[in-house]
């Protein structure tokens, strides 16, 4: 499942903006380290002159913690048992920014 959520808005001619937040639920079986993550994100425009406009974005995200471990699988043979593991919450991070000249 993915659920997201945002809104934008036009301040004026020349500004405008937009937020998000976003929830992914992890398809871990056990075997592997998808779990949940969660992210939230922003960004602005800047339209000085019908011609140019910036863009500036951003986004933080929350891997969620999780283990890694042997599964049973439905024909009976125990899969990753070589590996186990344990590992914790990884923030992410990204930024954006562009420039569009229009001739």
């Amino acid at each position: 499942w993915t659920v997201a959520a945002g809104i934008g808005h036009k301040f004026n001619e020349q500004w405008s903006g937009a937020a998000g937040i976003a929830w992914d639920r992890g398809t871990t079986t056990g075997l592997s380290t998808q779990t949940d993550t969660w992210t939230v994100n922003a960004g602005v425009a800047y339209t000085p002159t019908k011609n140019v406009e910036l863009r500036l974005g951003g986004a933080l995200g929350v891997l969620t913690s999780g283990h890694i471990h042997s599964v049973v699988g439905s024909d009976g043979v125990t899969y990753g048992t070589d590996y186990t593991a344990d590992f914790g919450n990884d923030l992410v991070s990204a930024i954006s920014g562009s420039v569009k000249v229009k001739w």
